[in-house]
């Protein structure tokens, strides 16, 4: 092994490590009860809208309890796009790590799924700040005792 993959590794580990602990921690924390340890959304302060991460945080502290139902009540779009993310993360982690691993996409990305992508990115943006059925439910449950559980 040499220096350069050591270190890798080792900064793989550390990633995992903080990674853990945030998510040890997000599971732990109370998100209803003050103080509450993140800020909120700055966007949604300034202009009343959700934008597209409005509900990432109790989304993922959702998850981490085993409620997709309510993760899915958060932030639709995040959820969905979970699994993509993990497996394109782990993708790059592994070409980083150890290239000769790495085999190429079953599908190769070609410009018109980042088009696509993006485009469904805004949409989701757009109707979920629509104030009316059916498009209502995308908006996140405000930070109550039973919405984050």
């Amino acid at each position: 092994m040499t220096a350069a993959s050591t270190g890798r590794w080792v900064a793989s580990g550390a990633a995992l490590a903080l990674c853990g602990s945030l998510a040890l921690w997000l599971r732990r924390v109370d998100l209803a009860v003050p103080p509450r340890f993140l800020p909120p959304c700055v966007f949604h302060e300034l202009t009343g809208l959700y934008c597209p991460g409005c509900g990432n945080t109790r989304a993922a502290h959702a998850l981490l309890h085993g409620d997709v139902a309510g993760a899915l009540r958060q932030n639709a779009f995040s959820v969905i796009a979970l699994p993509f993310l993990v497996y394109f993360v782990w993708r790059a982690w592994l070409g980083w790590v150890a290239p000769k691993l790495r085999k190429p996409l079953p599908i190769p990305i070609r410009q018109w799924h980042i088009v696509a992508v993006v485009t469904l990115f805004l949409l989701f943006f757009v109707l979920r700040n629509l104030p009316f059925a059916p498009f209502d439910w995308l908006a996140p449950d405000p930070v109550t005792r039973e919405t984050v559980g």
